[in-house]
């Protein structure tokens, strides 16, 4: 049974240390980091307050995540949970008037969305020369750039247009759907240039796009936080594991570690209780020892914790 040693680290000041050393300028520079945290309910509560607070600060995106709400054994059902929380037409509003700027095109009216023909207008530039200009810019950031997948370029490029040429009734378009992991015919998919249903397969590069994605759309980075618990114990969450289900979701969350430097601005924390370490023998970080090695604090500075260790125990 694995255990730590030690006096847990108060949740302000195990905080404090992170903020300083990520996200001041380690995450906003391009960097990429987990942390998973073993704490009671009022703790894990607090900790998913101030960090609502501190992703702000600094200009992140927050995402929460929960294993008793989404089946995050399965890297594709963690992409679809996160599409569906971010805000998208934020993001693309943001995405646009950045990329408009850029080629010295000011946007008339921030934060508003304005379709081509009312930019053209605003510019004194002819509609179709706007179009060709648009599609141009659109290409060379998004089309040409090989950070992002092939499907998700396409994907981007189809939200943006879009947005700049807004039909009645499209709130709820394929490529949405897709996005979020509902599936739609891949007949109608290819009529925006994308060949496949988001998969196991092909989960880890959509995720490499998305943070990639959300750099160009002027968010510093993205704090996920992982709610583990429903995983590590029996109860009656909405998504119940297994012991081998628990052992996929170990598994996804090593594959997320060992992505890191692939994952610009990423901040990963996991939230857990004692289960984690000392719970059932079946679900314990111990029966996956690709995780274990990757995340346990086996060096600490005498009796005390590492605040920067990749697990570490808070209590308030």
């Amino acid at each position: 049974m694995l255990e730590i040693r030690t006096e847990p680290l108060h949740p302000s000041e195990w905080l404090g240390v992170i903020e300083r050393e990520y996200f001041t300028d380690f995450l906003r520079e391009g960097g990429a980091a987990a942390k998973f945290v073993i704490g009671d309910e009022a703790t894990q509560e607090e900790i998913q307050n101030e960090c609502a607070v501190l992703a702000r600060r600094h200009g992140l995106l927050h995402a929460h995540l929960s294993a008793g709400d989404t089946k995050l054994h399965m890297a594709q059902e963690l992409f679809f949970a996160l599409v569906r929380v971010l805000p998208w037409d934020g993001l693309l509003q943001r995405y646009l008037e950045e990329l408009f700027g850029r080629h010295e095109h000011p946007w008339p009216h921030p934060g508003t969305a304005l379709g081509t023909v009312e930019l053209a207008e605003a510019f004194g530039i002819a509609p179709g020369i706007m179009t060709r200009h648009r599609d141009q810019w659109l290409s060379r950031d998004l089309w040409d750039d090989p950070r992002l997948a092939r499907d998700f370029r396409a994907a981007m490029i189809a939200l943006c247009l879009s947005r700049l040429d807004p039909r009645d009734g499209e709130a709820n378009t394929p490529v949405d759907q897709w996005l979020r992991g509902e599936k739609p015919p891949l007949s109608t998919l290819r009529e925006f240039d994308i060949t496949a249903q988001i998969n196991r397969t092909n989960a880890r590069a959509m995720l490499i796009s998305l943070c990639h994605f959300l750099r160009k759309a002027g968010a510093a980075g993205l704090l996920l936080t992982i709610d583990l618990r429903a995983a590590t114990r029996r109860g009656d969450a909405a998504v119940r594991y297994s012991p081998s289900a628990v052992m996929d979701l170990y598994e996804v969350l090593r594959e997320l570690i060992d992505d890191l430097e692939h994952l610009p601005g990423l901040f990963i924390l996991g939230l857990a209780d004692q289960g984690l370490i000392s719970g059932d023998p079946r679900r314990t970080l111990d029966t996956y020892k690709a995780l274990e090695m990757r995340i346990w604090p086996d060096v600490r500075p005498g009796d005390r914790q590492n605040p920067l260790a990749p697990l570490v125990m808070v209590s308030l």
